[in-house]
């Protein structure tokens, strides 16, 4: 029979139907309960491969903090039935957590050995492994693509957080938080690489206990922190129990500078803050009469930030005379700039409203805000380099100089500095009134000593800096003419 090479299209057929698997119906007898949770596995005989149908790990589970680590996202969860389990997804697959054929995904359950089980806050990175952040405990677990292999390792009770967004790692030997008793560190206590309780936020601990009292649960939850990557200083905002945007009142950002090399540990406070121009009352002053210009049209009760020119004398608030940068409450609604006479207007005058951060973020290396109203603000500007003037407080507290009891004679001062600074300084710490001994935008080792004449036993220093660029305090020293025996003056 001869080979058939030819062939011949299939027609008169119905519509094409997919191939298909056989179905199986089955019957599962139970009698569910309102809040049951119901799940299935499928086994196949022939490849041992599992189905999972019905409620997983992460079923029922309201998340209220994510976490990326690893190539895994990590989240915690309200339900109190979950409340001290960390749960994470497979590994390299941020949307897969039910699936019992995946790698990595699951939940650990990391209870308090101290007291009943607590909500798990936050979670951050420590010396490679993870800290997670109760109420008043936190442990160090070490963790691996196998959950089965995850460890406990460390756990530290009396530290804890409320605010979830407070917990910050900085580098990954440290994290920050904010407690109860004020801002705590979990650091490395030595070459054994255990942790300790560092207590950072000693120097404003007090302040922190008193602005935090008034506040609701809810408020003190809400607080946000994070680490300014171009400096490494931790951000910490606290807000006040009636934050009010646009005039206030509003809390303030918290904000620390740790620098071991330089022996730097300071605590500073910000308003959060930013600016808007208000329209220059006009181009020049006149070549006749007084060489005055007003501005017209200010808001009662509004803030606003003055930053004279090159060619203004000062301005009037409130019948004063200001000679340089000034931020100020209107209580008019115009105010009068004094200039040189037909010169050009060369002076800025900024309205300052507030707003209320609810989420700090790091993007290209820079900070970013979300607000209670929703508004993104850049911190630093397109280029990170954007200065408003806004003004800058450095106080000092009053030292001693090695021995109280010494009635010392205080000659004069010196300080190294970027911007316009004034320089006070006191020696009466019950008078604590500050004498203007230096205003200026050059350092003062070029002029030798600025000559303050007091005596005290104690001295402090206060740096104004004024101006709407970049600014910066390096260093500065008291003169004393009859130091205690043994003390290098």
């Amino acid at each position: 029979m001869p080979l058939q090479t030819t062939a011949t299209a299939v027609s008169g057929g119905a519509d094409p139907v997919d191939g298909r698997g056989n179905d199986w119906a089955f019957t599962v007898t139970y009698a569910p309960v309102q809040g049951d949770l119901v799940t299935l596995e499928l086994t196949d005989t022939l490849t041992g491969v599992q189905t999972q149908v019905g409620a997983g790990y992460v079923s029922s589970v309201v998340p209220t903090y994510a976490f990326t680590f690893n190539n895994r996202v990590f989240t915690l969860g309200a339900s109190p039935f979950v409340a001290s389990s960390a749960f994470y997804s497979a590994l390299t697959f941020p949307a897969t957590w039910n699936d019992p054929n995946a790698t990595g995904n699951g939940f650990t359950t990391m209870t308090n050995w101290y007291a009943g089980p607590a909500t798990l806050q936050a979670i951050a990175p420590y010396q490679g492994n993870l800290l997670f952040a109760n109420r008043n405990y936190v442990q160090v677990w070490r963790v691996d693509p196998d959950p089965s292999n995850f460890a406990a390792i460390q756990t530290l009770p009396n530290i804890g957080t409320f605010a979830p967004m407070s917990v910050q790692p900085v580098g990954d030997m440290d994290v920050y938080m904010l407690y109860d008793s004020g801002v705590r560190s979990v650091r490395v206590r030595d070459a054994s690489n255990n942790a300790i309780i560092a207590d950072i936020g000693t120097p404003i601990d007090l302040l922190i206990q008193q602005v935090l009292a008034p506040l609701s649960d809810a408020q003190k939850a809400s607080c946000p922190g994070i680490v300014d990557p171009a400096a490494n200083r931790y951000w910490l905002y606290i807000p006040t129990s009636n934050d009010t945007p646009g005039t206030g009142p509003v809390g303030k950002i918290y904000v620390f500078s740790y620098f071991t090399s330089s022996q730097v540990a300071a605590w500073s406070t910000y308003s959060p803050t930013f600016q808007t121009a208000v329209s220059a009352p006009g181009a020049s002053y006149p070549s006749t009469g007084a060489a005055t210009l007003t501005y017209t049209g200010l808001t009662v009760g509004a803030q606003y930030a003055w930053n004279p020119g090159a060619n203004e004398l000062y301005i009037t608030v409130d019948g004063v005379k200001y000679y340089k940068g000034y931020v100020f409450t209107a209580d008019a609604t115009s105010l009068v700039v004094t200039g040189t006479s037909s010169a050009n207007f060369t002076g800025q005058l900024n309205a300052i409203s507030y707003f209320v951060p609810q989420k700090f973020e790091i993007f290209d290396g820079q900070v970013w805000v979300r607000d209670t109203q929703n508004n993104l603000f850049q911190y630093g500007g397109s280029g990170n380099a954007v200065y408003e003037n806004c003004g800058v407080t450095a106080i000092t507290p009053f030292i001693d100089s090695g021995l109280a009891g010494n009635i010392k004679s205080y000659s004069g001062v010196e300080a190294a500095f970027t911007g316009t600074w004034e320089i006070e300084a006191c020696a009466d710490y019950v008078a604590n009134v500050f004498k203007q001994v230096y205003f200026n935008t050059q350092s003062t080792y070029s002029y030798k000593k600025i000559g303050y004449a007091a005596k005290g036993t104690h001295y402090a220093m206060q740096f104004n800096e004024y101006g709407a660029g970049y600014a910066r305090l390096s260093n500065a020293l008291m003169h004393i003419d009859n130091p205690p025996q043994g003390y290098e003056k």
